[in-house]
């Protein structure tokens, strides 16, 4: 009797221990259903005697602490709570959605919520999942970031959510860019608040600059529908940083977007007049004007390889746009890798199933399909030395590890340990390879 006292005396001490503040926590289990869980950010000031915003954040790997180490530093100064899902992901939709929904309501429950300043963050896949957690609960929710894609996928995924506002980007070479145009476009056709920037680089998460902006611009938003003081600070600062980023993209169809963000946000703004005139000028430069032209043509033929059956046909199409990459300048080039992002996706997912299933002759013509169609990875020609070993042709598998080392792989380990590899263990060829490798830092 005495023990059953003292376990039901211990239960609220258990219940009530309180989160740590100002440090990322990487699992913080659903209590209603501890199948899920999610990674948690507390701002240092955290107390339960006010409401505070929330920003639920979503991978498509299901990494909660991508997205809450991400916004950690914006999120401390500006005092928000950040959750990413441990459980949400790529793939069947229905357990993705019952992981989000178990987050929003263990969120609701455990801490002290605004109740109209709720915020979704997803990178890829995992925006379309911010998207759908905003249209669960409108009333609820403020704002979207959304990086590396934002395919709303009809008016259905934008139905009530008109007074949020949205920030979009993604890397220059992202193969989602197409998409992010289109969603662009989309949003201010109906006069909606967004705004749109891009990174450097391709499909990748955003570095926390790119948070800090994003998040800034989700607070002047909150500011302007009242919903928070008003604080001259946070607009003065957008304004100066997106005149800097124009500047240094400037005589770019990149910088021609960037001074055209500027204006239409804050048109009445010295900067805001400044970014009007650059405007004018940018609209009939050449170079501009050309490379909005090119854009142009590389969008419509995204959209036609998207439709056309994965074939021979399409394959020649594609080396066609590589041999072209090889003499285009920089900005064709940035272009092309966008275009073939998402047949070098498809083709990684397929040359994983020909793996898995021991399909040798499949494997090998993915895996150099994939070497051809990015000269820059090396990991590709390893699996075509695969495929050649296990088809009985290991003679021919050298020029593929060779060029492997060639590209940069540096994981002489790796090789070393594969099954499929085993062959060519103790060949003089194939130690000297490896030494090669060993012999220069990873990249």
């Amino acid at each position: 009797m005495r023990a059953l006292i003292l376990a039901f005396s211990l239960c609220p001490l258990v219940a009530q221990a309180p989160l740590p503040k100002g440090e990322v926590i990487p699992r913080v289990e659903c209590t209603a259903d501890t199948r899920f869980s999610y990674a948690l950010y507390l701002p240092s000031g955290y107390q339960e005697d006010r409401v505070w915003p929330v920003l639920f954040g979503f991978s498509p790997v299901a990494f909660g602490e991508e997205p809450v180490r991400t916004f950690q530093k914006a999120a401390e100064r500006f005092g928000w709570i950040v959750v990413g899902s441990n459980n949400s992901k790529n793939g069947p939709l229905r357990p993705a959605l019952e992981a989000s929904e178990a987050m929003w309501k263990d969120v609701q429950s455990r801490f002290k919520v605004d109740p109209r300043r709720s915020y979704g963050y997803g990178f890829s896949g995992g925006s379309r999942m911010a998207l759908r957690l905003a249209l669960k609960h409108p009333k609820n929710f403020a704002g979207l970031i959304a990086m590396g894609a934002f395919g709303v996928g009809g008016d259905g995924l934008l139905t009530g959510l008109g007074h949020l506002h949205f920030h979009l980007s993604c890397g220059l070479e992202d193969f989602n860019h197409w998409e992010m145009l289109e969603g662009r476009r989309e949003l201010q056709s109906r006069g909606w608040k967004a705004l749109a920037d891009r990174f450097e680089g391709g499909h990748r998460a955003p570095h926390e600059g790119t948070a800090m902006a994003a998040l800034s611009f989700l607070q002047l938003g909150a500011m302007q529908k009242g919903l928070v003081p008003l604080d001259e600070s946070p607009e003065s600062e957008i304004r100066r940083n997106m005149e800097l980023q124009a500047v240094k993209a400037e005589g770019t169809l990149l910088g021609l977007r960037r001074w055209k963000e500027l204006a239409t946000h804050f048109p009445q703004s010295p900067e805001g007049r400044r970014a009007a005139a650059r405007v004018a000028i940018l609209e009939k430069e050449p170079a501009v004007v050309g490379e909005l032209k090119l854009e142009a043509q590389y969008e419509q033929t995204a959209r036609e390889l998207s439709h056309m059956p994965k074939d021979a046909k399409y394959r020649q199409e594609l080396i066609r746009h590589l041999n072209r990459l090889k003499a285009a300048d920089p900005v064709e080039q940035r272009m092309i890798r966008c275009l073939l992002g998402v047949p070098v996706l498809n083709y990684q997912v397929a040359l994983g199933e020909a793996f898995q299933k021991k399909a040798w002759d499949q494997l090998l013509a993915i895996s150099t399909s994939l070497a051809a169609l990015d000269e820059r990875e090396g990991w590709p020609c390893i699996y075509a030395a695969i495929s050649l070993v296990q088809l009985g042709r290991p003679g021919e598998a050298f020029a593929h590890l060779r060029s492997a080392r060639a590209r940069g792989y540096r994981k002489p380990d790796r090789i070393r340990a594969l099954q499929e590899l085993k062959p060519l263990q103790g060949q003089a060829e194939f130690e000297a390879i490896l030494k090669e490798m060993e012999a220069v830092p990873p990249l």
